[in-house]
């Protein structure tokens, strides 16, 4: 049974990886196209529309998709009980959203957003009810319909329709109304891949619904510090200022996309069946740690460095302003992805309540800085984020380490290799960059840099495997090799071999 879990989590991971690679690939193309077509205010509209979709999301949902992942054995009676609340919850939800819709709008400080915050009622309904069937494929770890179905409804509902109606002149509608195609389609295909019980109950296991209950007190702490942010930015800041920020946010999320939206489902599937083996548990983790570390502590460094360029270079002259706010998310990129690794696993081990008072205690301290820092330029004020995300990633941290044994010295050495990568690259950067200051072609520039980059990491991995990818990860490539292609290949580059007997 261990080996058919590790073979099915393998599957799941390449499958994950490859989904949310096309859908990556799909996001990039397509939101600079949106962003030149439409500009910082409409993004900043959008973004306020989404603030509200997510919050009212939360609530609708309420944490019963992530209940029926992790509860080790499920029937039509828990599947029926989860969508009977959440659609009790979401009409509840929705409908409050709607009558709030214009103080929102004034809220926010722009009129035009009352009718787009009204659809947002119908749209809540529709994605709280989507979710219950990616719950199931993501507990059967059937990523390769799921991600097949994410990238199909992305494509159409904004590569699709929302480019056309942009094309029309459509402003925030046309992103508003891209949103609602991709949730119909996600919630329709979903349906049909998984046929689940379609019998609503509002009776059925008390820990289905304590457990939700607790994971949606830890989501909620999460939005605050990813959306409320944006709520604050919004009125302070101006709507422009909000869709420079937004959209800084989600350019420097999509490198680490494929990592964050791979572990995160499979993480929480697989750790939730080991959850009582504390020492598969901690080498799992580790060799989780060492793989997105080595990945995204270096890639981080150099976007930091890179922020004016890829800016200029991808969305155009209209977007300065985003510079620096991209490179602050940039700073903050490993601590968010690290933080993506941890919180799943703590979910697995029953713990999301603890991690709850974490995540709000850090929410708060965010809401604080910020209106503490309302009076200073936003390019001052953006700092402020990367030193939240690190510190929500150590407390959750602590908290796991606690649950599950983990030792500091174990998580440091897993983390060695990013390290070093990292410190490495920065220094190519500034050199590179000191010697050919005056080159007329930055895109030369760039590309002997990152030459340089890939033959320096490279180099690296291969001199001294195990001391910088850590043992846990090399292990698990090395067990791999025979079933995994991927693991094959890598250990083939890096000239990872097994021990001697």
């Amino acid at each position: 049974m261990k080996h058919d879990l590790a073979r099915r989590s393998v599957q799941a991971v390449f499958w994950s990886y490859l989904g949310a690679g096309g859908k990556i690939a799909a996001q990039l193309v397509i939101q600079i196209l949106l962003a030149r077509m439409l500009g910082p205010s409409v993004f900043g509209q959008y973004a306020a529309v989404l603030v509200v979709i997510g919050f009212g999301w939360l609530f609708a949902d309420s944490g019963f998709g992530a209940a029926l992942v992790q509860k080790k054995d499920i029937d039509d009676n828990d599947v029926g009980y989860a969508l009977g609340w959440v659609l009790l919850l979401s009409v509840v939800t929705g409908a409050a959203i709607m009558g709030l819709s214009p103080w929102l709008a004034k809220a926010l400080g722009d009129s035009a957003l009352l009718f787009p915050l009204l659809v947002c009622g119908p749209i809540i309904v529709l994605q709280a009810l989507s979710n219950i069937s990616t719950s199931l494929m993501r507990r059967n770890l059937d990523m390769k319909r799921n991600q097949i179905i994410q990238l199909i409804a992305y494509v159409v509902g904004f590569g699709v329709v929302a480019v056309v109606l942009a094309q029309q002149g459509a402003g925030v509608w046309s992103l508003v109304i891209g949103f609602l195609v991709q949730t119909l389609i996600s919630l329709i295909a979903g349906y049909w891949v998984v046929r689940h019980t379609l019998v609503p109950r509002l009776e059925g296991d008390a820990e289905l619904r304590k457990f939700g209950f607790s994971v949606l007190g830890t989501n909620l702490a999460n939005w605050a510090i990813d959306n409320l942010d944006r709520f604050l930015i919004g009125r302070q800041w101006g709507i422009a200022a909000l869709g420079a920020y937004s959209a800084a946010s989600n350019l420097s999320r999509v490198p680490v996309t494929l990592l964050v939206s791979s572990f995160q489902s499979v993480v929480l599937s697989s750790a939730s069946r080991v959850q009582d083996d504390h020492e598969r548990l901690r080498r799992g983790f580790s060799a989780v740690l060492s793989l997105v570390s080595l990945v995204t502590f270096p890639l981080a460094a150099v976007l930091a460095l890179k922020a004016d360029f890829v800016i200029h270079t991808l969305y155009g002259d209209q977007w300065g302003q985003a510079g620096v706010l991209f490179a602050a998310f940039c700073v903050a990129l490993p601590s968010y992805v690290l933080l993506s690794v941890t919180g799943p696993t703590l979910w697995a081990v029953g713990a999301a309540a603890s991690e709850f008072k974490v995540q709000l205690f850090t929410a708060l301290v965010l809401l604080t800085g910020l209106l503490l820092l309302a009076g200073q330029p936003l390019a001052a004020a953006i700092w402020l984020i990367p030193c939240v995300y690190l510190f929500r990633f150590l407390l959750v941290y602590r908290v796991l380490g606690k649950r599950i044994g983990l030792a500091n010295r174990q998580t440091l050495q897993a983390i060695t290799g990013g390290l070093v990568l990292t410190a490495m690259v920065i220094c190519i950067e500034l050199a590179t960059t000191w010697l050919a200051p005056n080159l007329s072609n930055p895109l030369l520039l760039n590309a002997v840099q990152g030459a340089l980059h890939a033959i320096a990491c490279l180099t690296i991995l291969r001199l001294a495997p195990r001391f910088f990818m850590g043992t846990e990860l090399c292990t698990m490539l090395i067990n791999r090799r025979a079933e995994s292609k991927v693991a094959r290949v890598a250990c083939q580059i890096i000239s990872l071999k097994a021990p001697a007997p």
